[in-house]
Order: structure tokens, then sequence, then C-alpha cells
């Protein structure tokens, strides 16, 4: 059906990112493609997806094959693709759901039907489509939703649904499971399975290797740009590829000690203050004892640092609190026949020194929760205090120092030429002079592994580095608070073991970190408790929250 033979490609910087790479995939055919981050999994998927030669910033030598159709490539000649006539049959979901939003569609609806209503589907056959598709992915209660305003999880699945829509012969996925819940996740799955029954070919590309994959898929694992292994799920799990980068989904990251231990809040039934209606869910997080981390690229070899790079050396611990939210309730603006989102008499406190990790489905309210701890939002009802001072009105800029925020969709927040600017922007945002300012951003670029890249173009490197670059642009302000939203979305294992040691780094000098997720194994190792929210509420105490998923909205 389709068919990749790579010679070589190189990106226009001479960065070769694949060399002899073959890949078939027939109808009806699962390939998982696995990889840390900078292996060739993207690379592989664009060329796929036919974005490829002089006008995709490569050099591409090889063949690729479509339905008997050969074209060759690195002859003098190449031939051109034609995008429309490619996409009609392979259909693509790139990394990264907000930038595949056609930004023409005012609706879900409209976004899925994008596609096959400019290939000429029939307005009947449109409407009936855009229904299924979107029952199948959970969509039917957002189809007149903006897309613009949903969560990252709908977000990702709208996406998706849109892909489908175009009735592909081949679909290419590259990490099509990120941001999404345990009940999204099964639902994307099993909407796959039909389409592969229907004589679908599947191209999905992942960081880890899956728990759960169809027993007749084939796993393609890469590593600098080179197949490494070839073969079925059950021997990838046994060929050690966790030597190549390649972890396993769900399991929890390899951190460098067997844990923190519980701050107070950990040892307290209730954080919230007393008497408060809907207090949160505690539990002590199992501790990591798996030593040694790996260290990350362009980090020295050997046992991490006492204290990450760019961290200050020590902040008073204690009783004090963090953060406080007092019966928290917003609303976002919604149409006449929808119900209201947002989040309502939300209760919930952190300590200094302590990590907690907010969990629950897609559109459950995490990110409105976590949105309200740097002024971004700001509450219809109820009192946020940060650092012991209510918030209301002031600045979110003014936050900054003390308020570190990483977002789901971190290339919102990188807008400098290079990645050194981009870092020092927030130190000398808040005043420090530049010697000092460059001097916290190469410590921060230290920390997180990317100190050689440091003159590039942040939208120079990978969608991992450059998640990573956010992280260090936050972490060079020096805030005492860090709220990250949903941090090991498309993380390879190193960058997980990474950022779960920076953030116990980081807890370890007193300050303090809120973080959203669906990896509950990285929340279980790195957290001192978990909160879970659903439908907006935070649920009450009753057992361990690792062990229950909140309803599916």
């Amino acid at each position: 059906m389709i068919a990749l033979e790579c010679i070589s490609l190189a990106y226009d910087d001479n960065a070769t990112a694949l060399v002899d790479v073959t890949l078939a995939v027939h109808a009806g055919e699962q390939v998982q493609v696995v990889g840390p981050s900078g292996s060739g999994k993207t690379t592989l998927a664009r060329l796929l997806a036919g974005r490829t030669g002089g006008d995709a910033g490569t050099a591409f030598r090889g063949a690729l094959t479509l339905e008997g159709t050969r074209l060759e490539f690195g002859t003098g000649t190449d031939p051109r693709i034609d995008p429309a006539a490619w996409s009609s049959r392979v259909g693509y979901v790139a990394q990264g759901a907000w930038g595949q939003l056609s930004m023409m569609s005012s609706t879900v609806a409209e976004e899925i039907a994008f596609g096959p209503a400019n290939r000429g589907m029939p307005a009947g056959q449109l409407r009936t489509t855009v229904r299924d598709i979107a029952a199948k992915l959970q969509l039917t209660d957002l189809l007149e939703r903006d897309p613009r305003t949903l969560s990252g999880g709908q977000l990702q699945r709208t996406v998706i649904a849109a892909a489908i829509a175009s009735e592909p012969q081949v679909l290419v996925l590259d990490e099509p499971f990120q941001g999404l819940d345990e009940s999204a996740t099964a639902d994307v799955a099993a909407v796959l399975e039909l389409l592969r029954a229907h004589g679908t070919g599947l191209v999905v590309c992942e960081p880890l290797l899956p728990r759960r994959l169809p027993v007749d898929a084939r796993v393609l694992a890469l590593f600098e740009g080179s197949a490494v292994f070839e073969g079925p799920p059950g021997d990838a799990r046994g060929a050690g590829l966790r030597r190549y980068g390649v972890g396993l989904e769900g399991a929890p990251p390899r951190l460098s000690s067997a844990g923190r231990g519980p701050t107070p809040a950990a040892r307290t039934a209730s954080p919230t203050p007393a008497g408060a209606a809907g207090a949160a869910s505690v539990t002590p997080a199992r501790a990591a004892g798996v030593a040694g981390l790996t260290p990350a690229r362009g980090r020295p070899a050997g046992d991490p640092p006492d204290r990450a790079p760019g961290l200050p050396e020590s902040r008073p611990k204690g009783d004090a609190l963090l953060v406080e939210l007092e019966c928290v309730s917003f609303t976002y603006p919604a149409q006449p026949d929808e119900a209201p989102a947002g989040i309502r008499s939300v209760d919930f406190s952190l300590e200094r020194g302590e990590v907690v990790a907010l969990l629950g489905s897609n559109g459950s309210g995490k990110s409105t929760v976590l949105q309200h701890l740097n002024g971004l939002l700001r509450p219809v009802s109820g009192v946020v205090r940060i650092d012991g001072r209510e918030l209301g009105r002031r600045p979110t800029g003014k936050l900054a120092a003390t308020v570190g925020y990483l977002f789901q969709n971190t290339d919102q927040q990188l807008f400098e030429r290079t990645v050194l600017r981009e870092v020092a922007y927030g130190p000398r945002a808040a005043g420090k002079k530049r010697g000092a300012a460059i001097g916290q951003a190469g410590d921060a670029l230290a920390g997180v592994g990317l100190s050689g890249y440091a003159s590039l173009h942040p939208y120079e490197l990978s969608f991992v580095r450059r998640r990573l670059v956010a992280l260090a642009s936050m972490i060079a302000t020096q805030p005492l608070l860090w709220v990250l939203d949903e941090p090991t979305a498309g993380l390879d294992d190193e960058g997980r073991n990474l950022i779960g040691e920076l953030i116990r780094a980081h807890a370890a000098t007193g300050g303090g970190v809120v973080l959203a997720t669906h990896d509950v194994a990285f929340a279980e190792a790195v957290s001192d408790r978990t909160v879970t929210l659903a439908a907006g509420r935070v649920l009450p105490a009753a057992g361990s929250p690792a062990s229950e998923a909140p309803p599916s909205q």
C-alpha cells in the first residue's frame, strides 16, 4: 500500500535525520514506530505524509511507493508530490494539535468536515461522516464548540477525527495519544482498530513502547536515525530497547534517589482550610526507588547534582502555605445549548517544599485551576492567595518572579529568535542586568541538557527540545512556585527522568510544584499527594487516586 526506502535524509542544515531505513505498510496493518527524541520518528512520519524535497527543507535520497506508483528522489530531477492528491490517500496527524487547526472553522463540526468538504464529499454523506466519527471519539457534545476553546485532550481528538473523516487508505499519526486521558485513549484506539478492520494501514509514532498493542502489529525502533529493531510487540518488550532510550509506557521515571520523604502536608488528613467543602483527596505518592538517572544530552555523565543549575541554593521550608484557593469558581462563556464549563467551589492548598499532582479526565478542570495560579484566569467567585498575598487584580507580569508557568502547548510560549534570548527574557523582564540574565539562562539550559543549542532558533529544534526550552525559560526566572501543565507530554524516557529530577530538586529547596498530568506513574513517583478533579470539582478522598479513574466527560 505504501513503502519507504530511505538511503538518507538530511535537513538543510546538513543534519542527517535518517539513514538506511525501509518500511512497508500493507492494508489493515499497524506499524508502531518508537524511539527517543531525535531518533527520526517525526522525519519518517513526514516522509510518509509526502512532506519531502527542497520545499520541505530536506535532501532526500530514496523512494516512496504509494499503491504501486514509485517515486525516486535524489537523482537530480526529483518528482513533485501533489499535497492535495497525496493527502487524499495518506492522512497525517502531526505532533501538536494546535498547529493542525485550519483556523477557518468556527466549530468542531466544521473542523472535522473541512478536509472532506474541500474534496467534494456530498453534503449528506459529510453530515453522516461527521456525526459518526464524533460519536466514536466522544465529541458529539462538543460539535458546536469553537475548537480554540477546547482542552488539550479534546483538541487532540478533534484533529484525529478530522484526519479520519477524509477516509484515507493510510493513516500516519505522530504521538496521537498525547494529552489524552485513559478513556479518550481507549476511544481513539478502538477507532483505529475499526479502521484497520476496514483495510486502513496505520503508522503510529510514539516515544515510549506501549504496554498494549495489537498482537499482529509490527514494532520498528529507531535510534539516531537508524533502525535498531523490527519485529512483533512481544519480541520488542524483551529486546532491551531501553539501552536505546526507549522506555515502557506506564513505567515510573528512573530517579536518582529513593524519595524525598513526605512533607508536612503529606502527613495531614486534608490540605484545605478547615471546614472547606470539597476537600482534596490526599494520598502520599509512591517513592521511586530506581537509581541512575540517564544523563541528558549535553550534560556530563555521572551522578546528577544535588541542586539543579538555575535553582536557588535554599529556601525556607515549613508549614507556610504557598498556594491557597478558597471556594474558587470560574465559568467559560457558553452557547445557549451548552452546559457551562469551568470549575466550581474548588478548595486547594500547597505548602512550601511540596509537589502536588492534579489528575482527572480531559475537560475536568485541571488546566483551569492551574491558570488561576498565575492570573491568566480570575475567579468569578472565591479567593486565590499566592505566597500569603491575595491575587486580586495583580497583573500577571508582576507574578512572574513568584509563579512560573509551563503551558500544555509550550510552543505558545516561544517568541525570541535564539534559544538563549528566549531563556534570558524572563530574568531581563524581572529587572536583571544582561550579564546576570545570561548567566541564569545558561544555568537553566544546562539543567535541561540544552547548553549546546543556545545559538539556534527555538523552532529549529524538535518538539521535545522546544518543550525543554520553555521549561528552561521558566526555571531561569527562579520562581518559587512551578505550575506545569502536562510536563511529560511527548517526552521520551530520558526526558521524563530529567523532568522528575528537576521537580524534586526544586521542592527540596523549599519551592512548590503543582502539575496537571495524565501520566499517573510519573505523578506517583514525583509528587507528595494527588488531587483528582471531575466535572470541575475536586473529588473527596476515597482510597488511592492512582487506582481510581474519574468519570469521563
